[in-house]
């Protein structure tokens, strides 16, 4: 899962608790996450709970019970879809970061616009499960 670095930032402070996403699968998840630019690292592992699928009117809702005002900003990103997902942020585990030089290098890793199934790069996935598993 790709994150700017401010949103992570919140999320590993424990400030943001949902994440919010136009694409989603409808079960509990777990995502290595990829910090942009200008950083650049995947650099942890978060857990997330059940997705909530809802109308935007409801997540908007539900973001303005989180975090005031942040209705308008999450009206725009779902502009153009009448659905999205809120999805509870369980915990957030960071690790020991690897470079995007190092995984693209090692790993033939493009960063994900969203997110992308790490089955698709078994390598990259079993060097990041070490990770987590030490």
């Amino acid at each position: 899962m790709s994150l700017q670095p401010e949103p992570y930032q919140q999320i590993k402070e424990g400030k943001k608790t949902i994440e919010f996403r136009r694409r989603f699968i409808k079960e509990p998840a777990a995502a290595f996450v990829y910090v942009s630019s200008p950083i650049k690292q995947i650099k942890a592992f978060i857990e997330f709970g059940m997705p909530i699928q809802e109308d935007i009117d409801t997540l908007v809702s539900i973001a303005e019970e989180h975090e005031r005002g942040s209705g308008v900003e999450l009206r725009a990103y779902f502009s153009g879809v009448s659905y999205g997902y809120a999805i509870p942020i369980l915990s957030c585990t960071e690790f020991a970061p690897m470079s995007l030089e190092l995984l693209k290098g090692g790993y033939a890793f493009n960063p994900p616009q969203s997110y992308m199934n790490l089955s698709v790069n078994p390598r990259l996935e079993q060097a990041l499960l070490k990770k987590i598993m030490t």
